[in-house]
């Protein structure tokens, strides 16, 4: 059952006062008539947040174990709030976890992404990782059958691999059912949707992916990859690469897999991934060189705050090529309106909408790159 227009979502809401160094906890309240969130702080017993419109967040938006902006401070929602809103969400905003293996996601991550999103799965978080024999040890240490184990460690030794968190509707059983489908342990019970049989009927794609079985394993995947710290994170090559964000807006519109499929496509790699949440001050301090040049500073800034977006090091596959440059002009202009009459073929053309809503950012100067991959992926925690 999922949520009225004329309903509303309450939840227990934490944010982490950066210059006190205390948690405060807050009674968020989401309004699903006008997109307007209310905010109660627990402690003092005072409203923190009038009802406020926030056109930017949607009822997608909020799910136990989602971050949430409003007004640059970022809140985690870490319970729900009452059982209305517990019956509504428990259901259809289930929490998932999958790993891409390094023999799959180099050439079906497009595809299975905008699969996953078209079938109403949520792409919440993601992270590019590099095993060593240590943390794969750590990682396959409490999976009960060893000789799958086994070679799941060879196999995640071979490469790096792509973890996400996956939000939607009995999603854990979805991706088991999608990994056994077509062989006699294909499920009686869950049936796939024609695009989901389509993508894993590859034999590549099945065996390409790994997902756990039980919901207490869901919760320690999720928990090893994107809450305990263990080095596993792929490093930057910043070597002839260059940085990419596919912008909160676009994975809002579900259009991060068809963004992934044309950049792969196109004679580029990805040696490097991370989904954030930037705060609004993050956000200022990456659009800096931007301030007072560019009349659109201050939408840029929200809107590159208002959701999860995906950092990229983009390569290129033929090492004489300037990853910079050739990604550069495979965005195309900042103006998506200007890229549809001169260059209708680059991503903003395609995907972007407006100079703010342009579906991408890249970085303009060559000399900048480094610079940008390394605030990316190396100074924002």
């Amino acid at each position: 059952m999922q949520p009225t227009q004329n309903g509303r979502l309450a939840f227990l809401a934490e944010w982490y006062h950066t210059e006190a160094a205390i948690t405060r906890s807050f009674l968020l309240t989401f309004h699903l008539s006008d997109n307007a969130v209310e905010l109660f702080d627990q402690r003092s017993k005072k409203t923190f947040l009038r009802r406020t419109k926030m056109p930017e967040l949607t009822r997608r938006d909020f799910f136990v174990g989602s971050k949430i902006n409003v007004f640059g401070r970022q809140f985690d929602i870490v319970d729900y709030a009452d059982d209305m809103t517990r019956n509504t969400l428990a259901k259809y905003r289930k929490r998932g976890f999958v790993l891409l293996k390094t023999n799959m996601w180099p050439k079906y991550l497009g595809d299975f992404l905008s699969t996953l999103i078209y079938n109403k799965i949520n792409i919440n978080n993601g992270t590019m990782v590099q095993f060593t024999p240590k943390t794969v040890t750590e990682f396959l240490s409490n999976k009960e059958d060893d000789v799958q184990a086994s070679v799941l460690m060879n196999e995640l030794l071979a490469g790096p691999a792509i973890s996400f968190e996956l939000i939607g509707d009995n999603v854990s059983e979805i991706m088991i059912a999608c990994t056994n489908y077509g062989t006699e342990k294909a499920s009686t019970t869950i049936g796939l949707s024609p695009s989901m049989q389509k993508l894993f009927e590859r034999e590549e794609v099945r065996y390409g992916i790994y997902c756990p079985h039980s919901e207490e394993n869901v919760a320690k995947d999720l928990k090893f990859f994107f809450e305990e710290k263990h080095n596993i994170i792929k490093n930057c090559l910043f070597t002839n690469s260059t940085l990419a964000i596919v912008k909160p807006h676009s994975i809002k519109d579900g259009l991060l897999g068809q963004i992934l499929v044309e950049i792969l496509s196109a004679g580029f790699k990805i040696t490097a991934m991370r989904m954030l949440l930037m705060s609004r001050v993050n956000c200022e301090e990456f659009y800096e060189i931007y301030r007072g040049i560019v009349p659109e500073f201050i939408p840029m800034v929200a809107q590159l705050a208002s959701g999860i977006c995906m950092c990229l090091e983009v390569s290129c596959e033929d090492t004489e090529k300037n990853a910079h440059q050739e990604f550069r002009e495979f965005c195309g202009p900042m103006d998506p309106e200007i890229a549809k009459l001169l260059r209708p073929h680059t991503l903003r053309s395609k995907f972007g909408s407006s100079k703010v809503l342009n579906a991408v950012h890249c970085t303009d100067l060559e000399d900048d790159t480094r610079l940008e991959l390394q605030y990316i992926f190396k100074i924002l925690d």
